[in-house]
């Protein structure tokens, strides 16, 4: 973010070129290259270098204007954002451990490197994942309890694999709880009730948890130890990308992209709407005819009102297809584990519910996380108000969402050159 606000901008976007030596593949344009002398009207070109040159140059153009020109006054029934980079840097929210121990004599627990779990563990045993919540049949706590015993389910994929599930039938009426059991069951992870441990001699039986987040919970301000941070440095839900791309994989088949956001014009914008819902973005269309506008065809832009009723697949290919992604925050962000890396994420918070859910969900993916909070105020102090208080916390959460087209539209180039500028970090 520091390069991109000097307008010192280098580019890994690889793109092929024709030249009398046949393919040279060209993957910098830093800041020496004269990326000004193409009019950044021209988008006839089809000539993949200039063409880039071209949106790169559009994004740093509107990035000075902006910065320069500022904000005007906010129309009625519209709230100007301030919109920030998340403090952890792209992927590197942490991994989680998890305890292994026979299921007979859960004092002796077992420690492997990470290359000995293939090794060691044979058709003989039975590896059975235990992780539990309160919350289960809301699919945003069920992804807190079904993404870990993912990850750790992958380290085993000699044994015969199990998640510990009970009352799978009350799951019947939730569709993405259930296309979620299929993926494990189609990765060949069966899904088994509590008890029954193995008797005979057959197989060995192996427990495996994660640690410390035996009740997954969301992080929440804490005012007696940091009264002005939130704990958002505990453990992710993956153990590594690797699990988070097998994930993908498995959901989506012949759908899974191989390469990274922002690798391809015109680059896919997402705006989520949540219409009808609590936290309803009002101005989601009007932005999007602001960006059509101002962007033309450099952008595709789709505004995506609800997904209520569609399949588990079909929510993750919205996310998935999407190089930039603009959403309130809510239940719909769960799917933010099946992003490409470098996929740029602005969540837009109301004001005195600022909480960190999803972060780490985008870290895991190797994305890039923003946060969108109203302008001149603090999300930290704001929410310190309302955590501990459930009728502020209810009235906080069910506002509607007024971030004005304006302000989205001022951050996208920054959204825009750190999307394409993360690719150059990936491969460094």
């Amino acid at each position: 973010a520091e390069s991109i606000s000097s307008y010192e901008y280098t580019s890994l976007v690889d793109v092929q070129m024709k030249t009398n030596q046949g393919d040279k593949s060209i993957g910098m344009l830093g800041a020496n290259a004269n990326i000004t002398s193409t009019s950044t009207n021209d988008t006839t070109s089809e000539d993949p270098l200039v063409r880039l040159r071209q949106f790169v140059s559009k994004a740093k153009e509107l990035l000075r204007s902006g910065d320069r020109d500022g904000l005007t006054p906010p129309l009625p029934q519209e709230i100007h954002y301030k919109v920030s980079k998340h403090q952890l840097s792209t992927g590197t929210s942490s991994s989680f451990q998890f305890s292994l121990y026979p299921a007979n004599d859960t004092t002796k627990t077992k420690e492997l490197a990470e290359n000995q779990y293939h090794e060691i563990f044979s058709s003989n045993d039975q590896v059975i994942c235990k992780v539990h919540h309160s919350m289960m049949s809301h699919f945003p706590h069920f992804s807190q309890a079904a993404f870990p015993c993912w990850s750790i389910l992958q380290r085993f994929p000699n044994a015969k694999r199990f998640m510990e599930l009970a009352n799978r039938e009350s799951f019947k009426s939730k569709r993405w709880i259930n296309d979620m059991l299929k993926v494990f069951e189609s990765a060949g992870i069966s899904i088994k009730k509590p008890g029954g441990t193995n008797t005979t001699n057959q197989y060995c039986e192996w427990i495996a948890a994660p640690n410390n987040i035996e009740q997954p919970s969301w992080p929440i301000p804490d005012r007696k130890d940091h009264p002005t941070v939130f704990k958002v440095d505990g453990p992710s839900y993956f153990i590594n990308q690797h699990d988070v791309m097998s994930l993908q994989q498995h959901l989506l088949q012949q759908d899974y992209i191989t390469r990274m956001a922002g690798s391809a014009l015109p680059l896919q914008v997402l705006l989520f709407q949540r219409k009808g819902e609590t936290r309803e973005w009002v101005h989601a269309k009007e932005t999007a005819n602001k960006i059509k506008q101002a962007w033309g065809n450099w952008i595709e832009v789709k505004v995506l009102s609800t997904l209520n009723g569609n399949s588990l697949k079909e929510q993750a290919l919205e996310f998935h297809r999407a190089d930039i992604i603009v959403s309130p925050h809510g239940a719909q962000l769960t799917n933010l584990a099946f992003i490409r890396p470098c996929t740029v994420v602005l969540e837009l918070f109301p004001n005195q519910y600022y909480l960190s859910y999803f972060q780490k969900y985008v870290l895991s993916a190797a994305g890039i996380h923003y946060e969108g909070y109203e302008l001149g105020r603090s999300p930290l102090h704001d929410t310190m108000d309302t955590i501990n208080n459930s009728e502020l916390r209810g009235s906080a959460r069910g506002k509607q969402m007024l971030a004005s087209p304006q302000s989205i539209l001022h951050a996208l180039p920054r959204l825009i050159l750190s999307c394409l500028s993360c690719q150059e970090d990936d491969q460094r």
